[in-house]
């Protein structure tokens, strides 16, 4: 017999957030059909699909959608995950939270969420600067460097996938990976410049993507 779950969903860097009781199985994806519906670019239309055992785990699996899952800061690429207890799924923009029965604790979820998190590495959006602890580090951002780095700070700390980066970077089917890596490399640039430890800064997921601390 399946078990009821909680999903809270969280959008970072907005006030969306809500919670859905669950039992059984659900799809996850941008599609009106999916029993989860979120609504953005990154989702695919059936991205994901949870669903929770009697025995208390989860299980994740990717239905092939475009950017991947990360589940618990792991990529998920079409394939499954078993977890046991809570879990923390990225889905694009989205940071969704799973655990086990029928009634929320809603200040367990949210100190679990950093919807604005206060990381080292944080962006300057009116001087279109970048800071480190708080001070500037890289003035005079270009457009690309920006919204590379406007990617990376709305996720901050997660992962965010080498796909979903690009796409908010270039656009769809404009850009690929060794673009993405130099302009990577641009910015670490920058920061070592500054005497600043821009690998610790901007951390590489081989075969995932990045995150900033």
């Amino acid at each position: 017999m399946s078990e009821e779950f909680i999903v809270s969903v969280t959008l970072p860097g907005t006030p969306e957030h809500f919670t859905r009781a669950c039992s059984g199985s659900i799809r996850i994806g941008r599609s009106p059909d999916a029993d989860l519906q979120l609504v953005h670019p990154l989702v695919s239309r059936q991205h994901a699909e949870v669903a929770m055992h009697d025995d208390g785990t989860f299980v994740v699996a990717d239905l092939g959608s475009s950017n991947g899952t990360v589940v618990n800061d792991q990529m998920l690429n079409d394939a499954s995950r078993e977890i046991s207890g809570e879990a923390s799924l990225q889905i694009g923009p989205y940071v969704l939270r799973l655990a086990p029965g029928s009634v929320i604790q809603e200040d367990t979820f949210l100190s679990n969420i950093s919807r604005n998190p206060s990381g080292r590495v944080a962006l300057d959006s009116g001087m279109r600067v970048l800071l480190v602890d708080g001070q500037p580090a890289v003035e005079g951002l270009t457009g690309l460097e920006y919204r590379l780095m406007e990617a990376l700070t709305a996720a901050q700390p997660r992962l965010v996938p080498n796909q979903a980066i690009g796409d908010a970077v270039w656009g769809s089917g404009l850009w690929d990976t060794y673009m993405l890596h130099n302009l990577v490399r641009r910015v670490r640039r920058k920061l070592e410049a500054k005497n600043l430890p821009a690998d610790e800064l901007i951390v590489s997921v081989p075969g995932g993507g990045y995150r900033v601390t």
